[in-house]
């Protein structure tokens, strides 16, 4: 089973592969010389950043052990080398990576883009225009949460296509293990149904659940469903 393993994945043995693996930004431009070997040009075409700002990260990972030289090619004046990621894949062992910190830097990262991104639709239309606001309002569960809204009743949900593409929100849910088996499922599914689609616009969608039973900080909650 684990030469199995290993044949499939690179298994990674040093710290600093499974911090750089860990971080999405770091994987993503690791991802640009997967599967086929790049220059370093054409790598920067590619992500949008300039040469000079991608020289020092591609010999950051290339120090790691994460990204090769594949093949040097002659040139007339400086030879262009084109470089390969070490594996299509990468296998973090948890020895490396304790479970509980995994990700939790990029939905710390992520976080801050969406938050930076929802400030920014805030401050134009409609809601640069006078009267929009929040109201409380309470789930049948019987948590509270926040709703967009206009002083006229109006939620900028019912603006059809002028009002912004965006969900935001956490929402505390009182389930039994099946329903919330479920609910896993029909989120997987619904990413899956839209992750292969290949439109023009970047956005960016966070999914997350889990139980939260024994981590303290949600006591005061109300758990209506027994009521």
């Amino acid at each position: 089973m684990q030469d199995e393993l290993e044949s499939r994945h690179y298994r990674v043995h040093s710290p600093l592969q499974a911090q750089l693996l860990m971080d999405r930004a770091w994987l993503r431009l690791l991802d640009v010389f997967t599967p086929e070997a790049r220059g370093m040009a054409d790598a920067a075409r590619v992500l949008g950043v300039t040469t000079e700002w991608l020289f020092k990260r591609v010999r950051r990972l290339e120090r790691a052990g994460l990204l090769n030289v594949h093949e040097i090619r002659p040139r007339a004046g400086r030879a262009v080398r084109l470089y390969r990621a070490a594996s299509d894949t990468f296998f973090v062992p948890f020895s490396l990576v304790p479970p509980e910190t995994v990700g939790r830097h990029n939905r710390a990262q992520h976080l801050e883009l969406f938050e930076t991104a929802i400030g920014r639709a805030f401050r134009r239309a409609p809601f640069d225009q006078h009267g929009w606001g929040f109201v409380t309002a309470r789930a049948p569960s019987g948590d509270v949460f926040f709703r967009i809204i206009r002083e006229d009743g109006v939620r900028w949900a019912d603006l059809g296509e002028a009002a912004p593409v965006m969900v935001s929100g956490w929402h505390l849910l009182h389930l039994s293990p099946g329903d919330a088996r479920d609910l896993q499922g029909e989120l997987r599914a619904l990413h899956e149904r839209y992750a292969g689609r290949a439109g023009e616009i970047p956005f960016l969608l966070g999914i997350f659940l889990t139980d939260t039973s024994n981590v303290p900080g949600l006591e005061h909650a109300r758990d209506d469903s027994h009521g």
